[in-house]
């Protein structure tokens, strides 16, 4: 397999096997037919590139989608929060665009819209798409590539503002893609992307790992990509989202000051050996023994007669859950908030998604918490406090098991 970016040949450090995709949550009959892929994760010694080694095609995966952004209070507040930031910092007004690439429900956009400026949203789930359309935030429903920007700048679609949340990671096609970004970026115009960093796989973080996460992406690797389209990373920082991101603004270059936090982080992540292939090599023993300690501390609460349920079934608890072999052996049942997800089972461990009520009347003893990234969201939502206030407590796996 040759890197996605520079076609060196890259090199497999992590392997999680056979795997579901992992959004793709399962009616009973559809049970028995259901597809496993590789998932195998790979380094490119060049360009410094963390990627998948096979991949599933994305018209498999987005074309009808399960996960709504708006259903994290969490990711709402930082929604507002970046929506104030950048009109501030890049002057944004109402003479402005901000296009949002996988805008998904318009969670990010909307808060945009209400500083007064002309937005344009575009994502693939069309199902998605229609709900965004009708809460008044335009989007259309297409991927976005290179001859997509082709087309509509020559309707003279062309943004200040180029906005991506987890959408780079996401594009098997990644040249292509940034490419695209250059295409329809204004010349003094900003893309901003968000997307999990790369050092959370070495800090236990390894549920990021699935099919739709194509990169892991460390800065240096990223300065690489970029060049390739001929645009310039002139500033970057960290965000607490999805246990820990990466924010990274980009420019045609000489257009920005290149501020002094590309360069701290460069050299951070060369004495980390971001560069290196034994650097990634280290996981597969940190997860091992990760895995050992949730398996045990389930075997142990199950010995002694616990009822243990799952909250949440997020793309990253679906890899967890599978990886570690748990499943009915030690979950009682498993519930998420996303009506989208209720009434069907999840990918690979088929347990059947029942709505948040089921606490209320199964009365667990723990919370296995799956979407631990925004662990203080869920343990003081209001529809668990019957749960908190019979004793009830919450198991958080990653980075490190812990009981609150």
């Amino acid at each position: 397999m040759n890197c996605r970016n520079c076609k060196t040949e890259i090199i497999e450090f992590f392997s999680l096997g056979q795997m579901p995709p992992i959004n793709s949550f399962l009616k009973k009959e559809e049970i028995e037919s259901e597809k496993k892929y590789n998932l195998s994760v790979g380094f490119c010694p060049k360009c410094f590139l963390v990627q998948l080694v096979d991949t599933i095609p994305p018209e498999d995966l987005f074309r009808d989608y399960v996960y709504f952004s708006s259903n994290s209070n969490y990711f709402l507040e930082h929604c507002k929060e970046v929506a104030d930031d950048l009109t501030k910092k890049l002057k944004l007004g109402k003479e402005s665009l901000v296009l949002e690439i996988a805008s998904n429900d318009g969670a990010q956009l909307q808060y945009f819209k209400e500083l007064g400026i002309p937005i344009l949203g575009v994502d693939p789930a069309e199902n998605i798409a229609k709900i965004a359309n009708e809460k008044g935030i335009k989007t259309i429903a297409e991927f976005f590539n290179y001859n997509f920007a082709k087309k509509i700048k020559g309707e003279k679609i062309n943004a200040d503002l180029i906005f991506g949340a987890n959408v780079l990671a996401h594009v098997p096609e990644i040249v292509d893609f940034v490419k695209g970004v250059k295409e329809v970026l204004k010349p003094n115009g900003t893309a901003v992307f968000e997307f999990p960093y790369v050092k959370g796989l070495m800090e236990n973080k390894f549920d990021i790992i699935y099919h739709e996460h194509v990169f892991y992406y460390s800065l240096i690797a990223l300065i690489n990509l970029f060049k390739t389209a001929d645009l310039e990373i002139y500033d970057v920082e960290m965000t607490p989202m999805q246990g820990g991101s990466l924010m990274i603004f980009v420019s045609n270059p000489g257009v920005f000051l290149v501020n002094k936090n590309v360069k701290e982080l460069v050299e951070k992540e060369i004495k980390s050996g971001f560069d290196k292939i034994e650097t990634y090599q280290k996981i597969t023993e940190n997860v091992s023994k990760l895995k050992n300690d949730i398996v045990g501390l389930l075997s142990k609460l199950k010995s002694e007669g616990k009822k243990i349920a799952a909250y949440s079934a997020p793309a990253k608890g679906n890899i967890l859950l599978n990886y570690f072999g748990i499943g009915s052996n030690y979950l009682d049942f498993i519930v998420d908030k996303s009506k989208a997800k209720q009434g069907l089972y999840t990918p690979g461990t088929h347990l059947f998604v029942y709505p948040l009520e089921k606490v209320e009347q199964e009365k667990p003893d723990y919370l296995l918490v799956l979407c631990w990234n925004i662990t203080d969201e869920i343990i003081n939502m209001a529809e668990l406090k019957s749960f908190r206030a019979q004793g009830g407590k919450f198991i958080i796996p990653v980075p490190n098991v812990r009981i609150i």
